[in-house]
């Protein structure tokens, strides 16, 4: 691994906003502790700008998938489509697709996925087999389309392997944390919850808990 930890959060027509904020903060911040261990970048599959979800706002990105550089962290955050869309949310495309796949290759690399963007990485065929998890409201419907993906319930975040998936919106700031206390330690990854004012052991919320 370079001295340098290069994290890319992908971003795609109708990204959302804290699926991808909420992550990048986390390596941002971890960066006043540990001599800007982080070299944190946006990733799209052109140089051309991103509409967020419900076109809110206008992201320039960082790199496209050809010249970015090589990640350690590959960040998936959820992807809505505007109305009138043909297109289902989540649905990444097939060059997107093959570029997560050809990154996985290298055996260090760690891939996360907030929300909903678990559907681009289950596309991929990466999870097969594994533990997931996403946004309680979709896992019954993304259960149905890749069964041989065992989905958790009511957990902000699970690890299996190199692969991270998260929650439902915030619980990528969960994911990212878990990360960070991986590679720095818990007390840097308390204090960085600390500078967010964020509760890493706040209960679900009563209305979101699956049976």
């Amino acid at each position: 691994m370079d001295k340098k930890i290069n994290v890319a959060v992908l971003i795609y027509p109708g990204v959302e906003l804290i699926d991808m904020n909420g992550p990048l903060d986390v390596f941002v911040k971890t960066n006043r502790y540990n001599q800007d261990k982080y070299h944190v970048f946006t990733v799209a599959e052109s140089a051309k700008k991103i509409k967020s979800e419900r076109l809110v706002v206008n992201i320039t990105p960082d790199f496209t998938l050809k010249n970015c550089p090589q990640p350690y962290i590959i960040v998936i955050p959820g992807q809505i489509m505007p109305e009138g869309s043909t297109l289902s949310f989540g649905s990444g495309s097939d060059k997107l697709i093959k570029w997560i796949i050809g990154k996985a290759k290298n055996p260090e690399i760690v891939i996360m996925s907030v929300c909903i963007g678990v559907y681009i990485l289950a596309k991929t065929g990466l999870l097969s087999k594994k533990n997931a998890t996403t946004h309680w409201a979709a896992i019954e419907d993304i259960q149905k389309e890749y069964p041989d993906i065992n989905f958790i319930k009511n957990e902000r975040y699970v690890a299996d392997g190199n692969y991270v998936t998260t929650g439902g919106v915030t619980s990528g700031i969960d994911g990212a944390l878990y990360l960070i206390e991986k590679l720095d330690g818990a007390k840097i990854a308390q204090e960085v919850a600390d500078i967010m004012v964020y509760n890493r052991d706040a209960p679900l919320p009563p209305d979101t808990i699956l049976p």
